[in-house]
């Protein structure tokens, strides 16, 4: 501590913007941690408290994934001995197309039997027809719920909806219906509680029997809510009611719906960790590079400390401490920076989700969760420390003699360039050992983990040698100033390697990304061209994935007999659960698709694939749930329905990427025959050749203007929202391109600054013998762009292998999609004058330092 107090505590006087530096990589590296993880609790958070508000008091809820199941359900759960309440409920996002800065667009309006409900949920109002809007103010309209549900335009909205959009009581607001645009008149405000604060506090109640008639629900429910027997469990309720109701309904409570919305985002918290992971490692490595800047610096007051009988563990500890004290810091800045970048991670997640899942959810409040805060803190501080510990035994093995000799300890040793290669050698061969053992994906994970320490331990002996390849070329364009700067690269390459590494992990997560997306974009494109081939397609909303309003299957005869239509194929698609995932099942009539969109499975005869599917003998599955479920042409799937468990064979294996978690595609009869239903989401139209597009588009809007919601979707626009959706979804590229960019400032800045001290005489003598200002800027420009290029060269070759692995966790862990490598050459391309950029603008304060020193100081150093 005295030390700290007496040495340490006075160079962080002295150097403050070097010293903020040395926080800012553990900034930068706590900061997206932080970051990337709050966002992603917080938008579970806000869907979870959203579920628990809507809740109330049910304890049990029951459903049947996202299809809904028949009114008779709700009489069998009502007769159960352990049940003291059930009640019907349907839930529908609905646009609502308001100009309020607030309004976010969309309105989550819940269904409910008025009669039942409110023992399950407090509706406490604010105001109520011919009364003032004063808390407590019930009316007895609103009292008697007969007289509500005797009213089908009823409406009531939360105190925070009403006040953002200044509804008052027995205003009108226009909702989007199956029935197209529909009023509704406002009858009652709820007070501000916690079920009006569900979905942001954009609520409204309305009768669960006109909700089906306003949503093309038909005759069916989206779930029941009940409460259990007083002297009964929960667990008991639970068991009767699977055995009475069977495997296709899920009884679950509340919470369980959390737990499907969290296993839907799994593919997003995947990619959050391995971005965390990697920007902890760059952490490290700035951070590295700035306590090497102090030891060189401080050398000489190292020496002095050892002359006057400071010992070398005293001399440790002091580097210790600092980085420790430093960690402290910078974590805590990284805290603050990350809950502030938090907040906009989450808004793009939110519309991530709603645009790829169809669940319209934000997040409000940022979910701080001390878990997160202090394994972020912890983790800093360790990663400080560890990064520091290498400098710190530098420090202490300084010679007292040699401490004012220039740069000696900087020098890499032959044996350690032994040394490291050999430790590379045994990592790399250990790395491509691991992937033969494909079914363990642990040691997957380890041999990934093992090939980037490999090509950490080889980037100074990678640095040193591409560094002396570019001498000639430094040399050629500019034979004074190339020279100078690739000489000290290559005589001190410890200094420049550890900014290179950083940056090298940088570039190589970008690489790894981009390619990603890049195989994606193509293999997205090749779906699309094969299975999304009709002209038009008619939707319930403008959103392609929102399933909460349906069609009746009358419409199909209706579209067929619009003048220029060939063919109308309906389709309906729901997330059901199989073997404890939410997979999507799409119904279509499987006939019409072999007729206009064949598809070349991956496993199956085409002929024969189509021709059972058609005749309800098998079932078509995408190759991603094949991959994520480990399932093989010929195996007999069990999927509960409603009305029973389908027990089929798997016939074909096609590409589809109509859900990230997999896709089961049946013919319609079968699901019809199972779900009792036979709504329809989407009608897919080809038209009869030279049938203008726009001209047979307009004729369908026209056709159910006023009277149904209709939206009509080109084949172009289809793709277009699809592409949207993967550019969102690959947006974690473009942050790691902002990432990288710091990297290579802050890298950039911390070595040229070393270099700068260490060759201050050398920069000194240079002046006095008549060297310009201009040349000696050029040559400390040139040196940061070197290092650039030696990140950029060494980023792209990891870059090569993490793309690899990455596309292998896309492939066994994520989405189960199987991908062609492929490097993303336009990336790289554009990479290389961003980063040149960064490194001349991380080289101008240096580069000015440099020549505004004192030349008698310069002259007198060391």
């Amino acid at each position: 501590m005295t030390l700290l107090r007496l040495i340490s505590l006075p160079y962080f006087r002295k150097h403050v913007l070097r010293t903020m530096l040395t926080m800012a990589g553990i900034v930068l590296g706590v900061a997206v941690f932080v970051g990337m993880h709050t966002a992603n609790q917080s938008v579970l958070d806000a869907f979870s408290h959203t579920v628990d508000r809507i809740a109330g008091k049910t304890e049990l809820q029951v459903t049947a994934g996202e299809t809904g199941f028949s009114e008779d359900v709700l009489e069998r759960v009502q007769a159960a001995a352990t049940v003291r309440v059930a009640v019907p409920v349907i839930e529908a996002v609905v646009d609502i197309n308001l100009s309020g800065p607030s309004s976010q667009g969309n309105l989550l309006v819940l269904g409910v039997d008025m009669t039942g409900d409110r023992s399950l949920r407090d509706y406490n109002f604010d105001s109520a027809p011919g009364s003032a809007a004063s808390p407590g103010n019930d009316d007895a309209g609103i009292d008697d719920p007969l007289v509500f549900l005797a009213q089908p335009d009823s409406l009531m909205v939360s105190r925070d909806f009403a006040d953002k959009n200044h509804f008052a009581v027995g205003d009108k607001v226009s909702l989007g219906t199956a029935q197209g645009q529909r009023q509704f008149t406002i009858r009652g405000v709820m007070a501000s509680s916690g079920l009006t604060s569900a979905f942001g506090g954009n609520l409204a109640v309305m009768d669960v029997y006109a909700a089906q008639r306003m949503f093309g629900r038909g005759r069916s429910f989206d779930r029941i809510d009940l409460a259990v027997k007083p002297g009964r469990t929960i667990v008991e309720c639970e068991n009767e009611l699977r055995q009475l109701l069977g495997p296709g309904f899920q009884v679950d409570p509340p919470s369980g719906r959390g737990q499907q919305f969290e296993a839907m985002m799994s593919a997003y918290s995947m990619m959050v960790n391995i971005s965390s992971l990697f920007a902890l490692f760059i952490g490290m490595f700035i951070i590295y590079n700035s306590f090497a800047i102090a030891v060189t610096q401080r050398r000489s007051e190292i020496g002095i400390l050892r002359a006057l009988g400071a010992t070398r563990a005293q001399i440790r500890w002091l580097f210790l401490g600092e980085s420790a004290i430093t960690g402290l810091i910078g974590s805590l800045g990284g805290l603050a920076f990350g809950l502030l970048i938090a907040r906009g991670i989450a808004a793009s997640i939110g519309a991530l989700i709603t645009d790829v899942y169809g669940v319209a959810q934000h997040a409000d409040d940022i979910a701080t969760s001390p878990t997160v805060l202090l394994s972020a803190l912890a983790i800093g501080i360790v990663t400080s420390i560890v990064a520091a510990a290498i400098p710190a035994r530098t420090a202490a093995r300084v010679d007292p003699v040699q401490a004012l000799q220039k740069g000696k300890y900087q020098v890499l040793s032959a044996g350690e360039s032994r040394v490291r290669a050999v430790a590379a050698t045994l990592l790399g061969v250990a790395s491509v050992a691991c992937l033969g053992f494909g079914g363990s994906r642990i040691v997957f994970y380890a041999g990934y983990f093992l090939s980037i320490v490999a090509a950490l331990l080889l980037s100074p002996i990678l640095a040193l040698a591409l560094a002396k390849a570019i001498r000639p070329i430094l040399k050629w364009i500019r034979p004074v100033e190339g020279v100078l700067a690739a000489d000290s690269l290559i005589q001190a390459p410890r200094r420049t390697s550890a900014s290179v590494a950083a940056l090298m992990l940088s570039l190589a997560l970008v690489i790894g990304f981009a390619g990603m997306a890049r195989a994606s974009y193509d293999s997205i494109i090749d779906w699309m061209t094969t299975a999304l081939n009709p002209d038009l397609f008619v939707l319930p909303s403008q959103s392609i994935v929102t399933r909460t309003i349906r069609f009746p299957r009358e419409m199909g005869p209706e579209l067929a007999s619009v003048p220029g239509v060939e063919r109308v194929q309906m389709v309906r698609d729901a997330r059901i659960m199989f073997r404890q995932t939410p997979v999507m099942v799409v119904a279509v009539e499987i006939n019409s698709v072999a007729e206009t969109a064949r598809r070349t499975p991956v496993a199956g005869d085409p002929a024969d694939m189509y021709r059972r599917a058609a005749a309800g003998e098998g079932l078509i599955v995408s190759d991603n749930l094949a991959q994520l479920q480990h399932l093989a042409l010929g195996d007999t799937l069990e999927i509960p329905a409603p009305a029973g468990v389908i027990r089929l064979p798997i016939v074909g294996i096609v590409i589809d990427y109509s859900d990230q978690q997999g896709t089961i595609l049946m013919d319609r009869s079968l699901f019809t025959r199972y779900w009792n239903d036979d709504s329809v989401n989407v009608f897919r139209l080809y038209l009869k050749a030279g049938a203008p597009v726009p001209e047979v588009r307009q004729q369908i809007l026209d056709r159910y203007a006023g009277n149904r919601q209709v939206f009509v979707m080109t084949n172009g626009e289809l793709k277009g929202y699809i592409l949207k959706v993967t550019d969102q979804w690959f947006g974690l590229t473009s942050i790691q391109i902002a990432v990288a960019v710091l990297v290579a400032i802050l890298g950039i800045v911390n070595t040229l600054t070393v270099s700068i001290t260490d060759r201050r005489r050398e920069l000194g003598v240079l002046q006095a013998v008549g060297g310009l200002h201009g040349q000696i800027r050029r040559t400390i420009w040139i040196e940061a762009l070197s290092i650039g290029t030696l990140g950029l060269v060494l980023g792209f070759l990891l870059g090569a292998i993490n793309l690899y692995y990455i596309l292998q966790i896309v492939h066994h862990d994520i989405a189960g999609m199987r991908l062609d490598y492929e490097f993303p050459w336009s990336t790289a391309l554009a990479l290389v004058p961003t980063i040149l950029g960064a490194a001349i603008i991380a080289a101008i304060w240096p580069a000015e330092s440099a020549v505004r020193g004192s030349l008698v100081e310069a002259l007198e150093y060391e």
